[in-house]
């Protein structure tokens, strides 16, 4: 899993410098004819490319919102970036660029679905029962009742099997006199 996670990222990452610098070429190389007509074609949709470049960096946020629209604004770009790419490939190096940079996309997106696909394989546990953490949390919970260690310790070791952050502002307003 952690291999497809690296790879799409940095197919990610790859996609958008290419992207970038097929820009960059065909506004550098106007001697090429195709670059200027490619470079033509692009000014028309610039403020979408700049977009482009937002999305990217919308899908690595935290907010699933975020990443939705990241995603949109993301493949949006690069296929009209692709149909301009497909129009003047014959000549233009910054075509070329653009096709390689929609195909860093397309296995991008090929690595999410295999994790997304392997992902939902893992069944959830069907009963409390079933669920490793409750199983260690009953058992430490047995050692407590057994005087081995303390309700405060079990209680630490439960919240840390659990994941749950112990509030411990609330166990220092406890402590605390009230004036």
């Amino acid at each position: 899993m952690k291999t497809f996670k690296i790879l799409g990222k940095v197919f990610l990452i790859a996609a958008a410098a290419l992207f970038l610098a097929s820009l960059v070429i065909c506004a550098v190389d106007l001697q090429s004819p195709d670059n200027t007509a490619f470079l033509a074609f692009v000014n028309g949709y610039m403020g979408l490319f700049a977009l482009a470049t937002v999305g990217t960096f919308l899908l690595t946020a935290s907010s699933e919102v975020a990443q939705k629209v990241g995603h949109g604004l993301v493949i949006s770009s690069y296929v009209i970036g692709l149909t301009a790419a497909i129009t003047f490939i014959e000549g233009s190096s910054a075509a070329m660029l653009m096709l390689v940079a929609a195909v860093l996309l397309a296995f991008y997106y090929l690595c999410r679905l295999v994790l997304f696909v392997t992902c939902k394989s893992v069944e959830e546990p069907e009963s409390p029962n079933d669920d490793i953490r409750i199983v260690h949390v009953k058992e430490w919970k047995e050692i407590m009742d057994q005087g081995i260690i303390s309700p405060e310790e079990f209680e630490e070791k439960r919240c840390q099997i659990l994941g749950i952050k112990k509030a411990a502002a609330e166990s220092r307003s406890k402590d605390k006199p009230k004036d």
